[in-house]
């Protein structure tokens, strides 16, 4: 596989990486026990790769454990998606699902990259297994974009936080959940620990809007509409994009001018 020169972004320990080694899409099948509907969406993938594993014998980051939470590894997949697919969303959801760690997926498709991280969780159904809590992703992008720089910058290991394995996993989410403003913003959005809340507030929020926006523009072009239902459904938009330029507004005036928004 080649493409994205993911070591040197994310220059994380020699300890850490695993030669990038094939996983046969028959070991998920088997693990995760997929069904054939889920087992024809793999198709998409053309390749699965082992990238890295971070954890305490690899990075001397401590592993984390609570009530909710047991990272004891944060696990790097590479995947190249099939010629001609762009499905990182779906494709992502069902890798992600396949492994009990956490993972971070790094997806390249079509010249474009992608960067998926799950979360994961102790299942409250059954003892000493996990679920995927969430999971942040940025969607397809250009890495050679030059607004793409500063957040392939934050996923260098030495500039993620190193507490335990938790917060290092936490950081790498954050940073992506940034990265997806860059298109509407045309920057990298960062602002001050102190504004760090209230700038992912904002940031949720956008996103939701975005995704309303979304629905809507899809839903008008059912030719079944009435007038009427079409005509509802354009103002609606306009207010939704009216809110979501409002936030964008907000962001960008945490992140140039550190303020805090009321």
């Amino acid at each position: 596989m080649s493409g994205v020169d993911w070591n040197g972004i994310l220059r994380l320990p020699d300890a850490a990486l695993a030669g990038d080694r094939r996983i046969p899409k028959t070991v998920l099948v088997k693990q995760a026990m997929l069904t054939k509907t889920e087992q024809k969406r793999l198709d998409k993938v053309a390749r699965l790769e082992h990238f890295a594993t971070v954890q305490k014998s690899t990075t001397r980051i401590p592993p984390y454990e609570d009530d909710d939470y047991n990272v004891q590894s944060v696990v790097f997949l590479r995947c190249e998606m099939a010629v001609g697919t762009m499905a990182v969303a779906e494709v992502a959801e069902l890798v992600h699902k396949c492994f009990p760690n956490p993972t971070v997926l790094l997806i390249e498709a079509g010249g474009c990259a992608c960067v998926s991280v799950a979360l994961t969780r102790k299942s409250q159904a059954e003892q000493g297994a996990t679920v995927v809590d969430r999971i942040e992703a940025t969607g397809a992008f250009d890495p050679g974009r030059p607004g793409y720089a500063p957040f392939l910058d934050a996923l260098d290991f030495a500039k993620l936080p190193q507490d335990d394995l938790l917060a290092y996993l936490q950081g790498i989410a954050w940073a992506v959940r940034l990265s997806r403003s860059i298109t509407s913003l045309g920057f990298y959005p960062m602002c001050t620990d102190r504004n760090r809340e209230q700038l992912g507030k904002l940031i949720a929020r956008s996103d939701a809007l975005a995704k309303e926006v979304s629905d809507n523009r899809q839903r008008r072009r059912d030719r079944g509409l009435s007038l009427n239902e079409s005509a509802k459904l354009r103002v609606d938009t306009k207010r939704l994009e009216a809110e979501f330029d409002s936030v964008m507004g907000l962001i960008k005036s945490i992140c140039t001018l550190g303020d805090a928004v009321e």
